[in-house]
């Protein structure tokens, strides 16, 4: 597994239960209430931000004394990953340490921008990556706007040396050459669970990214601040859209974040995954507004590529979720299975969304729509944090 060596610093604030800066340990303890054992999970911690200890460094132990892999995000919060059985409590001890230590931690999530390929922005962590097209892709007259997939078999970074066997050795990445490859389509649509404001029946769709700025690079997080080209909706002129996107460790689905700057009265956001002609029936919508899924069959469903499972869940439930079909067919897209909610201006909308493979770790999709409702309970029950 590759490895990368990072410098951790953790910033404290009164507002943590310390008795003051001069002490150098602190017991950490994570309560799962729910039934449900929770395993191989980031958590974060908030309660901390930045104060007067930007000269120290964090190490974090759990009850045998071994260190378990953590990282500081770009604002200042705690992660840690771990197991978290049903119903107890796992306590671990973080450590403040000199400012110079460091040591080899696993990288598990990154993201890059490859001028060389049409400024595309491309993230991934051990289950699966993504792709976001970028300004050079719209400046040559590209139309895609929704979210690509990257299918993933292996749990370390492999997207780097896709694209550079892709672009220095010829090696096509829509070949599969043990780790995964570039099967699913996008087209002018949602693709893979983007997000885009409406005006009644039409999808505003943003083309590309104006400018991306990566906020987190691992090991555990790998977050990005998205900015899009100013666009005009309705009667509202030069309207930027900002969203935060973060994928952790372990996890199937991406956090997204959208902000509106120019909005001037409530709008209908919507989210969405592309329903493809290759199947065009398999779409599941939860009874409940949950979650949205689709079993995608990729590009060429003939050649043993597999199934990506693509999913959307709501952890504040939508208005309505509907397929909505195309007036005719859109690079192999029939239609979409589409959330409706609405947005206030200067108001915020967080949303989750992602994918799985066959070949990846996936069994069926009874086992991604298990997934999908076990998530949106994960978010419904937190897990419990004190500092002592």
């Amino acid at each position: 597994m590759k490895t990368i060596k990072i410098l951790i610093s953790f910033f404290f604030t009164a507002t943590c239960a310390m008795a003051s800066s001069d002490m150098n340990t602190f017991t950490l303890k994570i309560t799962n209430p729910s039934t449900a054992n929770r395993n191989g999970e980031v958590v974060e911690i908030s309660d901390c931000s930045q104060s007067d200890l930007k000269s120290q460094g964090v190490v974090v132990k759990d009850s045998k004394g071994q260190t378990i892999p953590s990282q500081i995000t770009f604002d200042g919060r705690l992660l840690v990953f771990g197991d978290f059985p049903a119903q107890s409590t796992t306590e671990y001890k973080v450590s403040f340490i000199p400012s110079n230590f460091s040591e080899t931690t696993d990288t598990i999530c990154i993201g890059q921008i490859r001028h060389d390929m049409q400024d595309d922005y491309t993230w991934e962590n051990d289950r699966s990556g993504y792709r976001l097209y970028g300004p050079s892709y719209r400046a040559g007259g590209g139309k895609v706007s929704g979210y690509d997939i990257w299918t993933k078999s292996v749990e370390y970074p492999i997207l780097k040396e896709r694209y550079d066997g892709h672009m220095k050795y010829g090696i096509s990445y829509h070949k599969d050459a043990g780790s995964g490859m570039d099967v699913y389509t996008v087209g002018p649509t949602l693709g893979a669970g983007m997000n885009a404001l409406m005006i009644g029946d039409s999808i505003c769709y943003p083309v590309a990214y104006d400018k991306c700025e990566i906020l987190d690079n691992g090991p555990l997080r790998v977050t990005a601040k998205i900015t899009c080209y100013p666009e005009n909706i309705g009667n509202d002129g030069n309207v930027v859209e900002t969203r935060i996107i973060s994928l952790d460790r372990g996890d199937w689905l991406n956090r997204t974040t959208v902000s509106y700057e120019g909005l001037s009265e409530e709008k209908t956001i919507t989210t969405g995954i592309v329903v493809h002609k290759q199947n065009k029936r398999g779409y599941s919508i939860d009874n409940d507004k949950r979650y949205l899924a689709y079993p995608d069959l990729t590009d060429n469903p003939d050649n043993g590529n597999g199934v990506i499972f693509i999913g959307i869940v709501n952890p504040q439930l939508p208005d309505s979720i509907s397929y909505v079909p195309f007036e005719k067919e859109i690079a192999d897209g029939v239609g979409q299975v589409q959330t409706f909610a609405t947005i206030s201006p200067d108001s915020e909308y967080t949303y989750y969304w992602g994918s799985g493979w066959s070949k990846g770790g996936v069994k069926g999709m009874g086992t991604w729509l298990k997934y999908l409702a076990d998530f949106y309970a994960r978010l419904q029950t937190p897990l419990e944090i004190r500092i002592e």
